[in-house]
């Protein structure tokens, strides 16, 4: 059985070996990127519309119009596995507990340096988006470093003839 194993992991180790150093170097952000294409060009242009009001609200910390982004089914997680399903959860959560904690500044200072990585789009009516951000909310991880990076993932979904977010992943390197 441990033969059979080790025949198995091997390919998939020597394979990880061969990924560019890129993916290994926490620092360094590669070219953004689009994988797939939409159906429509008018829906690049409605993804991008809302990924402007995504960094417009959370820069004035707006919970309303940061909710209004979202399915009412949506599902949240950040770096510290907080997890909520729903507007109504994570705008309460957004307003009474995170806000509060954030300086309004340091937020649209965040959002004025938010980048996009890579835009995926996924069928018809789906489509993957990776974010940036270098901020000071904390400390970073790596010495030297004033700023912490954030990387933000959001799901997107076409309903109707909309496009929400149906799911989001915060993570950072501290």
């Amino acid at each position: 059985m441990i033969i059979k194993r080790s025949l198995f992991i091997a390919p998939i180790l020597a394979a990880l070996s061969s990924v560019p150093a890129i993916s290994q170097e926490p620092r360094e952000i590669p070219a953004e990127l689009t994988v797939g294409t939409p159906v429509d060009e008018l829906d690049s242009k409605a993804i991008d519309q809302l990924l402007f009001a995504y960094k417009m609200a959370w820069g004035w910390q707006d919970t309303e119009a940061l909710m209004s982004l979202h399915s009412s089914d949506t599902e949240w997680i950040n770096a510290y596995a907080r997890m909520f399903r729903g507007t109504k959860p994570l705008g309460t959560f957004l307003e009474e507990r995170l806000f509060t904690q954030f300086d309004p500044e340091v937020s649209r200072r965040e959002v004025s340096n938010m980048k996009v990585i890579s835009r995926r789009y996924v069928g018809e009516k789906g489509a993957v988006v990776h974010m940036f951000t270098d901020g000071d909310r904390g400390a970073s991880r790596n010495e030297n470093e004033e700023l912490r990076r954030t990387h933000i993932h959001l799901v997107l979904e076409k309903r109707k003839e909309n496009w929400l977010i149906v799911h989001t992943a915060i993570m950072d390197a501290r």
